[in-house]
């Protein structure tokens, strides 16, 4: 059994690295930080791992604020959570190139199986595996570990309401949810607490929606000037994309966000049939069947171009 492989890794290392993807989002911050928390209560020395800053909203985790952006010394074992392809991993890929040592844990169906040893389901989220593997190797749960995996699996189903949201996710943070988790303070602070900034940025970026494809394809943009205006950051884009998903009618919602002066991260959404991770896939990203990502180099509007032709072929 793979977790058996994994748990012999463990068992034999002493210093442990735990990378999260990216741009992390809660399902990759929680999962790393249950893990640390678990592996610390048998007495590995465990540090976590983020090319970019992990977004301050997610500080009322444990140790969410002890991230390191790359390692500085060498580790016995290096672990990936939720990153479904090497490149998620940004600067931090170059730590995966040694497959002995290395473990990749992820639910996306088109991950690239990169580590030594690969454990890759299609769960709601990766929490979800980390929850199960915790429970093989009998660690004591504890109020923060339930949390930080609670966490993962609310904003990865959308607060358990995606079309990913099944029996497996809810037993699992039912079982969580007995270890103390304020379920209505934690929905209020991820899902409902905003800043007046993010606000502002919102309300522009609405104001813009765009249609394609007799409005089977609805479609919204964030520009770095609009962030700048607004004095909002890039992070305060998360969750922008359900406004477009969300207009009747909509069949595929995408969320264009610039993150440099000519290159663009797409976000899309499927409501029907389209497998969005195929689209994604054209330009080097993917995901989920409904809900996957990539980048794109270029001049906006030709950015634009290109996403809604794509689109349109599977549509």
């Amino acid at each position: 059994m793979m977790f058996s492989k994994i748990f012999e890794k463990i068992k034999k290392s002493n210093k442990i690295a735990i990378f999260s993807h990216t741009r992390p989002d809660g399902d990759t911050i929680g999962g790393v930080l249950a893990l640390k928390i678990a592996l610390q209560s048998m007495g590995k020395q465990c540090d976590t791992f983020c090319d970019v800053a992990v977004s301050e909203k997610f500080f009322f985790l444990p140790q969410a604020d002890e991230y390191q952006l790359a390692p500085q010394e060498k580790y016995d074992l290096y672990i990936a959570v939720d990153c479904g392809e090497l490149a998620r991993l940004g600067e931090n890929f170059v730590y995966f190139n040694n497959k002995n040592n290395t473990i990749n844990i992820d639910h996306h169906g088109t991950n690239d199986m990169f580590a030594g040893v690969n454990y890759v389901t299609g769960y709601a989220s990766t929490c979800e595996i980390v929850y199960e593997l915790l429970k093989f190797m009998k660690v004591e749960f504890n109020h923060d570990i339930a949390l930080c995996l609670y966490i993962g699996m609310s904003t990865d189903t959308g607060n358990f309401s995606h079309s990913n949201t099944d029996k497996h996710v809810f037993e699992c943070a039912g079982d969580l949810v007995q270890y103390g988790i304020n379920v209505a303070e934690l929905n209020f602070t991820l899902y409902k607490n905003t800043s007046f900034e993010r606000t502002k940025l919102l309300g522009k970026v609405i104001s813009r929606t765009r249609r394609y494809c007799d409005n089977k394809v609805t479609l919204i943009y964030t520009l770095l000037s609009d962030m700048q205006e607004a004095g909002a950051k890039q992070s305060d884009t998360e969750g922008f994309i359900d406004y477009a998903t969300n207009i009747a009618g909509t069949q595929v919602g995408v969320s264009i966000c610039q993150h440099n002066e000519n290159s663009f991260k797409i976000s899309m959404r499927s409501r029907g049939d389209v497998d969005v991770s195929r689209i994604c896939g054209e330009f080097g990203g993917g995901g989920h069947k409904k809900a996957s990502g990539c980048m794109i180099s270029g001049f906006f509007e030709d950015v634009v171009d290109k996403v809604v032709r794509a689109i349109s072929f599977e549509l």
